[in-house]
């Protein structure tokens, strides 16, 4: 159990434009400012000095990079803050400071003294699994994460991607709840994942056209898909 012996609530946050300060300029805070970059976060980082990678996010004004120590009330304003240094004292004083600014708090070195953890997670696309222990075995995590990472592949973040395509259509048409309830998981019934598995557009356009009403293009909506992902693979 966590300090107050209660189980962590689980939540899926949007901190797309918000300030998330990450203080601390090693591996531990890299890791967590790309995943802040990732979602979109407006991240400021406070280290005196800090690893190649993140002076590079710098440098091309990903980050905003304040070359100091903390200070009392650096936190404030801050949507999420990440005491992630190496010195006891200065984590101790982030964490005072983030609970005075009421301020959502992940320690690195304090589970205990944490608002909340960041799961060992899998993204594919907006398909992400997340693994939490609740802080207490981050190396169990980790090994499930590397088993599910395995058995979930980039195919399902396309199928996220299809059916979020699928369900916009489809509601915009007017359609009832319970219809589309029923012509949803007739979809999923099928061996869509397959298709996609193998690149099979064709047969997958075959799949959507026996199943979805008349009116909505498969043909067009996969096309435009296959296109999607093209073009995102390029930028990448």
């Amino acid at each position: 159990m966590n300090r107050n012996q209660f189980p962590f609530y689980p939540v899926n946050l949007d901190i797309g434009g918000k300030r998330c300060l990450v203080v601390g300029g090693g591996t531990v805070a890299e890791r967590k400012i790309k995943a802040l970059l990732l979602c979109g976060g407006i991240v400021q980082i406070i280290s005196p000095q800090v690893g190649e990678a993140i002076a590079e996010l710098a440098a091309a004004g990903s980050v905003e990079w304040l070359k100091r120590s903390y200070r009392e009330g650096d936190a404030e304003g801050a949507f999420l803050v990440f005491a992630a240094t190496d010195d006891p004292d200065t984590q101790r004083r982030i964490t005072a400071d983030a609970k005075r600014c009421h301020v959502l708090l992940n320690s690195a070195d304090d589970a205990a003294s944490s608002d909340f953890h960041v799961p060992a997670k899998i993204r594919r696309g907006d398909f992400v699994i997340a693994v939490s222990t609740g802080g207490g075995s981050p190396a169990l995590a980790t090994l499930l994460k590397a088993r599910l990472a395995e058995e979930y592949g980039e195919e399902y973040g396309i199928l996220v991607e299809l059916m979020a395509r699928l369900r916009r259509q489809v509601v915009n048409a007017g359609s009832i709840a319970e219809e589309n309830r029923t012509l949803f998981k007739a979809i999923l019934d099928q061996p869509v994942l397959d298709c996609i598995r193998q690149h099979d557009w064709i047969g997958l356009t075959t799949l959507l056209e026996g199943i979805l009403p008349s009116g909505l293009d498969s043909a067009m909506l996969v096309d435009q898909l296959v296109a999607d992902m093209k073009e995102l693979q390029n930028n990448e």
